[in-house]
């Protein structure tokens, strides 16, 4: 009752300063955006983004993918067990299979595989925030600018380049304590330096995060076993020989490093804990340590020949996942029963990884013609590797020599593709815009494996052509209030799967293809700036859901498969306000509703089915109030409430993954310190009320028992912030 009540007073406070009338109003700034490869007003782009600057990113204490959820309506984080473990969904898409759903990009670089054979593409950048311009999300399919696996949106860093003017340095650190116990602390610093006047400037930064753990191991008698770290730096180079040639050369670096994952081992009938010792506890044969090495080179070239603009951009990228995951409960009792093995544990390690090379060159007209056009041709070419066994030990550690599964998964995928944008202003008022992609995914892949469980499958190609378009028109019915209409699609691209023979006749055991899902998103949507001080946009969508990929069995083996269909239904809502000087208010809102439109067998669900880890209502409410408290500094007191509603973990019909209903949940992040030109001291408590909401739940049944390991959003954080400007 005290919380409900805390929370309802929050609410009430917020929505009355929204009304209080003022004397005076601060001014906002315009956010100017690269959603469509072009820098324009975001209020003139006729689709559905938020933008989050660098400093609304430092001001709330953002350090990671999880804090961003809640200031990005329709945006879901499926987290499965800390930093490094999580993905992104925008406007329902997900079944939980394997894929991305969502593009992610580094300025104008693309992370990550295309194709989810081996795995890659299960994997976020969880980038350190260190250093960065903003972050873009666009939501909505789009396939026409940015192609393959960006059927759901785009999330966007961009970082901060190379000053010609100025010389800076910044530090800063923080340090927290998590759940009354373990220290979370981070070190970020970053120099720009003029190296040569007006022609030459380099910018580096690096950064340190650790994720303090809160999770305990009581069947070893371990503490805090999901501590993590994130290690990171970039170093850029900017050179303008000429006014009209700019030239960008960068290397960035990140790794990820865990202990093991902030899963807990959960009661799925009482809805409690399921070993003694609290919320916080598991039962592991052994620690599931897990690294992420990526690695970035790219250069961009821009060239202003007055009627349009030259750009290109090349990329080299690595990436390398080495992890150990205990599949004890899962295979114990099958093999026992199959094979008649008893051994005490079982540990899959993992090795994949990728190297990538992009290439994109566009032509862009001047912003602000009566005609705006943009031309480009794009190409990529990634070798993924995938290696990984299934490992059995006696109770005195001792392994088995039973070859129980050795797997290879060597793959190439290449993407080549050409596009087209044009925008046509009819009046002052009134635009339409077009655009087109036509793309070709090559891949080559091989099954290179041994064991009792799995065997060898010969090297098979696919080729997929696929085409993408989108068409919009944006209406200004009064001055700085825009009205647009957008229909767009998007794809992921198809690919193979890893199967065994059936020993008598030869043929795979499953099928050893799948093909793309494709995804049309028709919305409607205002953005308006009625005064200076508030700016708001409002945004209705509807989203049909073609061939859904998705996890199937068949024949005891776990594949991707081509469903039927599906639809996302939903209203998107947010707006900023600065009633008067040094307050600055913001608010989010999001209904989702995403179901089957099919009967899914390989889900066990029917037409009208939630699709999982969707909340259907999310909102937040942010305030910030800066004032001067004597000379040379201003003192500042804020606040994010966050609510998530009801999910489902899969679906209720499955025998192998049934359905939890995770609860929804509300947590409450507050702050206050002081700043001056060159310090700032922030004082902060993240999860204030302490609240135990799940933000994912892994249900399995294995041998007739049901498993669950849940992950709990991260425990009460007391800490502080330190930052100096030099």
């Amino acid at each position: 009752m005290r919380r409900g009540r805390l929370l309802g007073l929050l609410l009430g406070s917020t929505t009355a300063a929204w009304l209080l009338p003022t004397a005076a109003h601060a001014q906002m700034e315009e956010i100017l955006v690269t959603a469509q490869k072009r820098t324009e007003a975001l209020i003139n782009v006729p689709a559905s983004v938020t933008v989050l600057s660098g400093d609304k990113l430092e001001t709330v204490g953002a350090r990671d993918l999880q804090d961003l959820a809640a200031y990005v309506p329709g945006l879901t984080m499926r987290d499965s067990g800390g930093v490094g473990f999580r993905s992104l969904t925008l406007r329902g898409l997900t079944t939980n299979g394997s894929g991305r759903i969502m593009g992610i990009y580094v300025d104008d670089v693309p992370f990550g595989s295309g194709t989810a054979y081996t795995g890659n593409a299960g994997f976020a950048l969880d980038l350190g925030l260190s250093d960065l311009q903003q972050i873009e999300v666009l939501r909505g399919p789009q396939g026409t600018l940015y192609g393959a696996s960006a059927m759901g949106g785009i999330l966007k860093y961009v970082t901060k380049g190379p000053d010609l003017n100025k010389f800076e340095v910044r530090a800063d650190a923080s340090f927290g304590v998590v759940d009354g116990s373990d220290i979370d602390r981070s070190f970020r610093a970053s120099l720009n330096a003029p190296i040569v006047d007006q022609k030459v400037a380099i910018r580096v930064n690096a950064y340190h995060q650790h994720f303090g753990g809160y999770v305990d191991d009581v069947g070893r008698n371990k503490q805090n076993i999901d501590d993590a770290d994130l290690y990171g730096g970039r170093a850029q180079i900017l050179l303008a020989p000429t006014d009209n040639l700019k030239i960008k050369l960068q290397m960035f670096s990140q790794d990820t490093r865990r202990t093991n994952l902030s899963q807990v081992q959960w009661n799925t009938v009482t809805r409690a804990p399921l070993n003694p010792g609290g919320d916080f506890t598991t039962k592991l044969a052994a620690d599931q340590p897990f690294t992420f090495r990526f690695r970035e080179y790219s250069g961009s070239a821009d060239y202003d020949f007055g009627f349009a603009t030259l750009t290109a951009v090349a990329s080299r990228e690595t990436n390398k996942v080495d992890s150990i995951q205990d599949g004890t409960r899962t295979y114990q009792a099958l093999l026992k029963q199959a094979l008649g093995v008893d051994l005490a544990s079982y540990l899959l390690p993992f090795h994949q990884g990728l190297g990538k090379n992009t290439a994109e060159v566009r032509l862009t007209s001047p912003t602000g013609d009566r005609f705006e056009w943009l031309v480009g041709g794009y190409y990529s070419k990634e070798v993924n590797f995938n290696f990984q066994q299934l490992l059995g030990y006696t109770a005195a550690g001792v392994p088995s020599p039973i070859n129980f599964a050795t797997i290879g998964l060597p793959s190439q995928y290449r993407e080549s593709a050409a596009f087209a944008n044009a925008t046509f202003h009819i009046t002052d008022k009134w635009d339409i815009s077009g655009g087109v992609r036509g793309a070709r995914d090559d891949q080559k892949f091989t099954q290179a494996a041994s064991g009792l469980l799995i065997g060898a499958f010969p090297q098979s190609t696919s080729r997929e052509e696929i085409s993408t378009w989108q068409a919009s028109t944006r209406y200004t019915i009064f001055d700085r209030t825009n009205v647009y209409a957008r229909a767009a699609t998007g794809y992921r691209p198809g690919g193979p799967n890893s199967v065994a023979l059936d020993p008598a006749t030869k043929q795979p055991l499953a099928p050893p293809t799948f093909g793309p899902d494709k995804t049309t998103n028709y919305e409607v949507g205002i953005k308006s700036e009625p005064t200076k001080w508030l700016s708001f946009d409002l945004t209705g969508y509807w989203i049909d859901w073609q061939t859904i990929q998705l996890s199937a069995a068949r024949n005891g083996f776990t594949v991707l498969a081509n469903g039927g269909n599906a639809k996302s239904r939903g209203i998107e809502f947010q707006a900023a306000a600065r009633p008067i000087d040094g307050l600055t208010l913001g608010a989010t809102f999001a209904y989702t509703n995403a179901t089957l439109s099919d009967a899914a067998p390989d889900l066990a669900g029917v037409p009208g089915d939630k699709l999982p880890t969707i909340p259907r209502w999310a909102w937040s409410f942010t305030g910030d109030y800066e004032w001067p408290v004597f000379a040379g500094w201003n003192g500042n007191v804020g606040g994010t409430l966050n609510y998530v509603g009801e999910r489902n973990s899969g679906f209720a019909g499955s025998k192998t993954s049934p359905n939890y209903v995770m609860d929804s949940y509300t947590t409450l992040d507050v702050r206050a310190g002081l700043t001056s030109d060159r310090y700032q001291i922030t004082a902060f408590v993240q999860n204030l009320t302490d609240e135990r909401g799940l933000v994912n739940a892994g249900v399995s049944v294995s041998g007739g028992v049901t498993n669950a390991n849940v992950v709990f959003v991260r425990p009460r954080t007391v800490g502080a912030r330190f930052a100096v400007n030099f």
